[in-house]
């Protein structure tokens, strides 16, 4: 048998000539079945498809070699091949120094960095951390690396002094930041504190005119912040930056690029990272939903693949062998806990509010309109099923404030409620001219003590109707009042063919500004969905107050790092007061919402906060996190039938 074959590249095919390489089997069916080519006279012609040329080479070329063809290859193919073995054994090597890292040995030494920070003017008084300084060092180490250190931990200065060292070794010329449009003024801030005198932060935004015009004035020295809307419209753009200067590409809250297939992001992200000289991806919650998440956020860090494998292997590997995966990606990512920030912990102050007058006729109505709804179900599950029909979160809404319940909900996807009970109807529809919500009426005794102190105060609702008119009766009190929410701060990014400063998201930025900046006391009022990443509140604000709280524990602890991260000073007090209903001297939903939280937060605060990367295992659907797991479903019916609460 003669088992030699040559490959060489005809226009968008790439051909394999063989006396027997039509006929073998194996061939056949890797020809015809995997790249759908076409035999003509000893010979395959294989078309290129959607796939780059070198890529399609490259893989027939392991296929015949890994079945015992002796391959000979024209001088194009053979370019192709030798460039990816290259890339391969450069890849090997860095792995070999990352796992050296990990085992105590690092090619960068700390004083290096710091020799390297110093010549670019970084300043004195703002000393990395020993976790920030790990971090660079493995950054500096692996090449393309991901940190998924805490939210509140610092990334962003950590990233800064690796652009720093790389700057000094002029391995690049400008830092490109993809991210949410919220992390552009922590970024402004960082690089302003650290290194003003060598780096400019640039903003590109507005119409696609205006955005041309502003990478036409991009000549380094500069971090570029785009958003991932922005990136996806202007790939073609930044590919061809990315080929004029050296870039260090970083994609903040990675975990927003996650999508497993499909999708606009992360497709364009990796075409623009293969155009990158370094990598870094940065997030404090890399698994939102599932190991699935991670496939395309080290794509971005090592888009040809040489990381993670084809698609369909990844996902086996992350059903199958999980900790194997783990294994193989960890090398390339750092990650710090909560607990080696040193913060003095947070206090949690819980006030009993009884709710009376109307809501609290509302609320025992609503109390009993569910007990009417599973009393007819014999089985638990049946049981089980018609109170999730139901709709739980209403007696949240009840106990916060009845009037909500007269409003669609946007972001739950809620209409208004409209049940067959005359009496609660009618309460519902006088609710707010008679009386103030229990909750809201503590809540304000609450701020006028803060505001005696001069304190600054973040008050939580997951409710955007309740924001409204809580943010109302503040300004009534004369303290001044900000207000953010889904409204301003939408969590999917809009269109980037705006006119500049026409762009809600970036209103938001100017309203938390105007909070911390103020002069003396001021109220925050937001919902922990609109501010769970990208928002540092501790520079000003050290005492929140929560309105009303669901069953999404990582929502609440998120909401938390808000005001208890990373520089704060070692004797500052950080208070969380949580408001919970009762009525008639007994508990309401609120207490077994507490009661779940607390169960939770150990196991919780183990996947936000600890050391290990893992999965959280949300919900894509916010009103699913909001009304809880099956157990807090059971207790919650239990609540109902009198068997406890």
């Amino acid at each position: 048998m003669d088992n030699s074959v040559a490959l060489e590249i005809d226009g968008d095919e790439v051909i394999v000539r063989g006396s027997e390489i039509t006929s073998d089997r194996a061939a056949r069916l890797f020809f015809l079945g995997s790249l759908g080519a076409t035999c003509n006279e000893n010979c395959w012609r294989c078309p290129r498809r959607r796939q780059s040329m070198e890529k399609l080479v490259v893989r027939i070329n392991t296929f015949l070699e890994r079945k015992g063809w002796q391959v000979s290859r024209e001088r194009i193919a053979d370019a192709a091949v030798q460039r990816a073995l290259e890339r391969k054994r450069s890849f090997q090597r860095t792995r070999e120094a990352a796992e050296a890292f990990f085992g105590g040995e690092s090619t960068i030494s700390l004083a290096k960095l710091e020799r390297a920070m110093a010549s670019q003017g970084w300043r004195g008084e703002r000393k990395l951390r020993p976790h920030q300084q790990q971090g660079a060092l493995h950054a500096l180490t692996a090449g393309s690396a991901a940190n998924f250190s805490v939210p509140g931990a610092g990334k962003t200065a950590t990233t800064i002094a690796v652009a720093a060292a790389h700057l000094d070794a002029k391995t690049i010329d400008l830092v490109l930041v993809v991210g949410p449009l919220s992390c552009f003024a922590p970024w402004e801030h960082e690089v302003m504190a650290v290194l003003p005198d060598r780096l400019r932060t640039l903003r590109v935004r507005g119409s696609s005119a205006n955005r041309r015009r502003l990478y036409s004035q991009i000549r380094g020295t500069q971090v570029v912040l785009v958003s991932y809307a922005t990136a996806a419209a202007d790939k073609v753009a930044l590919i061809e930056l990315c080929r004029t200067y050296r870039v260090m590409m970083v994609v903040d809250e990675s975990h927003r690029a996650k999508r497993f297939k499909g999708g606009v992001w992360a497709p364009a992200l990796i075409e623009i990272a293969k155009e990158a000289r370094v990598r870094m991806i940065l997030s404090g919650t890399p698994m939102p939903q599932s190991g699935k998440d991670l496939y395309s956020q080290f794509s971005i860090l090592w888009p040809e693949g040489e990381l993670t494998g084809p698609r369909e292997d990844f996902a086996l590997r992350v059903d199958r062998e999980f900790s194997g995966l783990m294994r193989d990606l960890r090398p390339f990512m750092t990650r710090t806990p909560k607990q080696a920030l040193g913060l003095k912990p947070y206090s949690i102050v819980r006030h009993d509010v009884p709710l009376v007058g109307t809501q609290a006729e509302i609320y025992e109505l609503i109390e009993g309109y569910f007990r009417k709804q599973i009393q007819n179900a014999e089985a638990w599950t049946d049981k089980i099923e018609l109170l999730k029909r139901a709709r739980p979160i209403r007696l949240l809404q009840a106990a916060a404030n009845p009037d909500v319940l007269n409003r669609g909900d946007s972001y739950y996807r809620l209409p208004s409620m409209e049940v067959g009970n005359a009496s609660l109807m009618e309460r519902l529809a006088a609710y707010r001219a008679l009386e103030t919500p229990a909750k809201t009426a503590f809540a304000l005794k609450l701020l006028r003590e803060f505001a005696i102190a001069g304190r600054k105060v973040v008050c939580w609702s997951n409710f955007i109707a309740n924001l409204d008119q809580f943010s109302q009766a503040v300004r009534a009190l004369g303290i001044a009042c900000f207000q953010v929410d889904g409204r301003v701060a939408a969590g999917m990014e809009s269109d980037s063919n705006h006119a500049e400063g026409e762009e809600e998201p970036e209103t938001r930025e100017r309203v938390i500004e105007s909070f911390l900046d103020h002069g003396g006391a001021a109220v925050l009022v937001a919902n922990p969905a609109s501010c769970s990443e990208s928002i540092s509140l501790h520079r000003a604000c050290r005492v929140a107050v929560y309105l009303d709280r669901t069953y999404d524990c990582a929502l609440f602890l998120q909401s938390i790092d808000r005001i208890h991260r990373l520089g704060l000073p070692p004797d500052a007090e950080v208070e969380v007061h949580v408001l919970n209903a009762t009525v008639g001297g007994r508990s309401t939903i609120d207490q077994l919402v507490d009661a779940s939280l607390l169960q939770k937060e150990g196991a919780m605060l183990q996947l936000l906060q600890g050391a290990e990367v893992v999965p959280l295992g949300s919900s894509e659907d916010p009103l699913e996190g909001a009304e809880g797991e099956r157990r807090d479903l059971e207790s919650l019916l239990r609540f109902l039938l009198g068997e406890g609460g």
